[in-house]
């Protein structure tokens, strides 16, 4: 008798708890496809990176909104439920999001700052502009998880140390290429110097 009326009790919590879940899988459908829509529409892919394009803002963004609609619907659903454990697990959760969110933000624009500046570098056809190039994108890339990782409550010491090592390394390397690329160069012109002094 006792689990009886548990069951009835519990029955229109369970049922509003299944009607919010459909809402949010509708409404959060609904609006991802009407970001992407957009997104698309504006060609803003095309504006995050002129080349070969590995992050596209008309896919992330709009699934990460899609789920962020979910978990804020199942939280709902978790508290019609009445169940205290999952209502705190679903709340840590959604307030996880909007850190996340900034951090996706951070890497697209910084992978598109990165592009953008390799593509110049390559235009401008210097001398090892093909390795400067990709130097400074990687680098740029690297500063930007760097600068995403605090955002999503993840301690960014140690890969700070990585970068400062990765930035001092690249600077001795680029250092000694130059040094022995332009050692007849250098060579060259100290002869002619000793010429016109004689």
């Amino acid at each position: 008798m006792v689990f009886m009326n548990s069951t009835w009790t519990f029955l229109p919590n369970l049922i509003g708890a299944v009607i919010l879940l459909i809402i949010g899988w509708l409404v959060g459908t609904v609006v991802g496809k009407v970001i992407k829509e957009i997104l698309v529409r504006f060609k803003v892919d095309k504006y995050v990176s002129k080349g070969k394009i590995a992050l596209k803002m008309s896919e992330i963004f709009p699934l990460v909104i899609e789920w962020l609609i979910y978990l804020v619907f199942i939280q709902a659903a978790v508290e019609a439920l009445g169940t205290p454990a999952l209502v705190t697990f679903v709340s840590k959760l959604v307030g996880f999001i909007p850190g996340m969110l900034e951090a996706v933000i951070v890497v697209v624009v910084g992978y598109a700052i990165a592009e953008y500046v390799k593509n110049e570098i390559e235009k401008a056809k210097l001398v090892y502009s093909g390795l400067m190039s990709k130097v400074l994108f990687w680098l740029i890339v690297y500063v930007a998880v760097a600068l995403a990782l605090p955002l999503v409550g993840i301690d960014a010491t140690l890969i700070n140390s990585i970068l400062l090592i990765a930035v001092g390394s690249v600077g001795i390397g680029m250092s000694i290429a130059l040094g022995l690329g332009l050692k007849d160069a250098v060579a060259e012109a100290a002869k002619k110097y000793m010429r016109k002094l004689k």
